[in-house]
């Protein structure tokens, strides 16, 4: 983690995508992916006492390779840990001459939860076990 003069600007997301990452190439080639992650956070109490819950949606953008790899691996619905940075575009609207802004999560590491596809989920747990004994205590 990087800080700048006693600052921190780091963002953990743990969730699920809303729809199908959108990949796009500016002039330079380099690809970029953007897509939503739906979080939830405890919100207020039902009539009856009992806790809700409310959805965030957050928009992810990627650079480069990992652009590509969330492009070709993840879809709607893929449940994703997403580690960046807080930033917030401004621009001026051509249009309406009004003034704009957006707030997004520029990543830097994407961890993809879901199962390789076309893998069993047993032969995943097996392979991530390596050859560690099945009877042996796991200390943790």
């Amino acid at each position: 983690m990087t800080q700048v003069k006693g600052t921190i600007n780091r963002v953990e997301l743990l969730g699920w995508l809303g729809a199908d990452p959108e990949m796009r190439f500016i002039s330079t080639g380099v690809a970029v992916c953007r897509f939503r992650v739906a979080t939830k956070r405890f919100g207020g109490q039902d009539a009856e006492g009992r806790r809700e819950y409310e959805t965030d949606w957050t928009t992810v953008e990627v650079w480069d390779r990992l652009a590509e790899l969330c492009n070709s691996y993840l879809h709607k619905g893929s449940r994703v840990r997403v580690s960046g940075a807080l930033r917030t575009d401004t621009w001026t609207d051509k249009a309406t001459n009004q003034p704009r802004s957006r707030t997004y999560v520029r990543a830097d590491d994407v961890l993809f939860l879901d199962n390789r596809p076309g893998v069993p989920a047993e032969a995943v747990a097996v392979a991530e076990a390596g050859d560690a004994p099945a009877d042996e205590d796991v200390p943790f």
